[in-house]
């Protein structure tokens, strides 16, 4: 097995601009939602195009962001909160296709080097109230593989000191840009999103067929790491666990 960041499929990451494109098209911003088709232009300009060799970036950059629609007042039941609100969703992964054994023929890329998502909530007066990032680790960094850290927000300046204080790093699942994004729009849209994600609708079904497998390897990979030891923490085990390249695609074709 390739010692290196983890591995994925190039044609599910394309199939989830597809889909959340569809699944998602009501709760997104009609002036914005073509960067998920610009976004997905460029992952196959990737895995046609790019160097095996050299780390290429995918992203939607922070000052062209993909935002939600407005929340107003449904980021609790019931429409009983008092913002008016929508997010803001941008990430960079820095990514190279493989073509060496056993991943020949350009299908998978991995992982190699910044994979950070970022969602801001802002108000009608552009103010950002909340802001949080989603971030897969590498196998020097600290804080479980997958995790999330608050980030600073507001207009209250803060001592550079704790501006560049990085912990805690919540532990989170594994977390592909818009699994983060679906995460992002059931929060602004509590009951109407829960209604829509879990009918039986062919998009959110096609949207279930790409996560489910991913998370199934996910969870049998904690249980596995929790099971292989009986002395010390559980918890630190978990948190210093590193997964295989193939962790999310399973063996390869």
């Amino acid at each position: 097995m390739i010692k290196q960041g983890l591995i994925f499929s190039f044609k599910d990451l394309l199939m989830e601009c597809e889909v959340i494109k569809a699944y998602a098209r009501r709760f997104l911003d009609k002036t914005t939602v073509g960067m998920i088709d610009e976004v997905r232009g460029n992952l196959e300009s990737i895995k046609s195009n790019s160097s095996t060799t050299a780390t290429t970036r995918w992203s939607i950059p922070d000052d062209r962001p993909l935002c939600t629609a407005w929340s107003e007042g449904e980021s609790k039941p019931d429409k009983k909160s008092t913002h008016h609100v929508r997010g803001e969703f941008s990430f960079v992964w820095e990514i190279r296709p493989l073509d060496e054994k056993p991943f020949r023929g350009r299908s998978y890329f991995v992982l190699d080097g910044l994979a950070s998502t970022v969602v801001s909530v802002v108000d009608k007066s552009k103010q950002c109230i909340s802001r949080w990032t989603v971030d897969v680790g590498d196998h020097q960094s600290p804080g479980t593989h997958f995790h999330s850290q608050i980030k600073k927000f507001g207009t209250k300046p803060l001592p550079s000191s704790i501006d560049s204080f990085d912990i805690p790093r919540f532990p989170v699942l594994p977390m592909s840009p818009f699994l983060v994004l679906e995460f992002a729009i059931g929060e602004l849209f509590q009951d109407r999103w829960r209604r829509h994600a879990l009918s039986d609708s062919p998009e959110a079904s096609r949207w279930r067929g790409i996560h489910e497998p991913r998370l199934k390897r996910f969870f049998s990979w904690q249980i596995e790491r929790l099971s292989s030891s009986s002395v010390g923490s559980p918890w630190m085990g978990l948190k210093l666990a590193k997964p295989l390249p193939n962790l999310l695609i399973g063996e390869s074709q």
